[in-house]
């Protein structure tokens, strides 16, 4: 598979072989030096802020109860930010840390609820 990097002019040297010394979690992949998904990658380098928020995934745009899951958002310095969904909060603790282990310039914003301004807590058992 050709891996195309999203930011034209900042490619990797060698993609392949990054992309075989990079570690699977979920559906994306994350190196040394890159995030891999849908055959397109972001270099950890252009990577300027990060940040973990609870979500609802809802397929289909249908009503009613949706899946939970938790957005990756990565600011790199385009108009729209990547943002990377994962089913599981352990998979985005996971992500982020191998995201600030290569590139420990990264900005990693804490998130707050849009109404109350605060951050929200966590239920007993242990999901958002």
């Amino acid at each position: 598979m050709a891996w195309q990097c999203i930011v034209e002019g900042k490619e990797l040297a060698d993609v392949r072989a990054d992309r075989r010394s990079s570690q699977g979690i979920e559906k994306y992949s994350v190196s040394a030096q890159a995030v891999y998904f849908e055959g397109q990658y972001l270099p950890l380098a252009l990577i300027t802020k990060l940040r973990v928020q609870p979500s609802v995934y809802r397929p289909q745009a249908c009503c009613g109860r949706g899946v939970p899951v938790f957005k990756i958002r990565l600011d790199y310095g385009a108009e729209k930010p990547l943002i990377l969904m994962v089913e599981r909060e352990k998979n985005a603790e996971k992500m982020a840390a191998a995201i600030c282990a290569g590139n420990p310039a990264v900005v990693v914003e804490e998130y707050v609820d849009p109404h109350s301004g605060e951050k929200p807590e966590r239920p007993a058992s242990g999901v958002l």
